[in-house]
């Protein structure tokens, strides 16, 4: 069984990535790409650029241990997600078939205002992105949804947008990426998420209730 609206919207996401991937085909340097960027690195961003090293680190070194530790929390605090999780893990694949396919130049310091990282010479679509957006969403569906109260879930998805947009800025103020390999990113994870999710027999049981799991005792007659 599917449910078609995660389906559709799965599709939709995925053709915003073929069309990205088309273009940047096409002619890797993107004028536009490098309008928005010089924009963002000539922003005075302040405090939040303090959390950049952070989120490099956890896109980069600490990818590993960051899905480690995800896959330990769905275990220890809903079991029954861990299909869910694992699946949506493995999305991250996407990343490895892309990047060498397009294999898109990165900026370079004549084209943006800043290039303080050095981390390889492909850059579309950007990895963070595409990581930490599977890695939040899996811990707020599997988690959250079971110990947050309704009200509170827009929250937390409010949370995980706000940290998206905070990797997203850092990838670009860093120079180690365009702003179309951010948009890429996290338009893949959510085609793939939402690819997961459209798939019952997996995420009807991770969001099952305790009581629906519960097996019922007759009472005695």
């Amino acid at each position: 069984m599917i449910r078609r609206p995660l389906l559709f919207v799965a599709i939709a996401a995925a053709a915003a990535v073929g069309i990205i991937t088309a273009v940047v085909v096409i002619n890797p340097y993107q004028p536009t790409d490098a309008t928005v960027e010089r924009d963002i690195q000539a922003t005075n961003l302040g405090p939040l650029t303090l959390t950049f090293p952070f989120f490099t680190w956890l896109g980069g070194p600490g990818g590993i241990p960051m899905q480690a530790v995800v896959i330990l929390l769905v275990l220890l605090l809903n079991r029954r997600a861990w299909i869910l999780a694992l699946a949506g893990l493995a999305g991250g694949l996407w990343y490895e078939v892309i990047v060498h396919l397009v294999n898109r130049p990165r900026p370079t310091v004549g084209q943006v205002l800043r290039v303080t990282e050095h981390p390889g010479s492909t850059s579309f679509p950007s990895g963070h992105l595409i990581f930490i957006t599977i890695s939040a969403a899996i811990l707020m569906l599997c988690v959250g949804y079971r110990y947050l109260p309704r009200w509170a879930r827009p929250i937390g998805w409010a949370v995980i947008a706000g940290i998206l947009v905070a990797v997203g800025l850092d990838r670009i103020y860093a120079g180690t990426h365009w702003p179309s390999d951010v948009l890429a990113g996290i338009l893949i994870a959510t085609a793939w998420m939402c690819f997961v999710l459209s798939i019952r027999w997996i995420t009807d049981r991770a969001f099952a209730s305790e009581q629906t799991e519960r097996p019922r005792v007759s009472p005695a007659s």
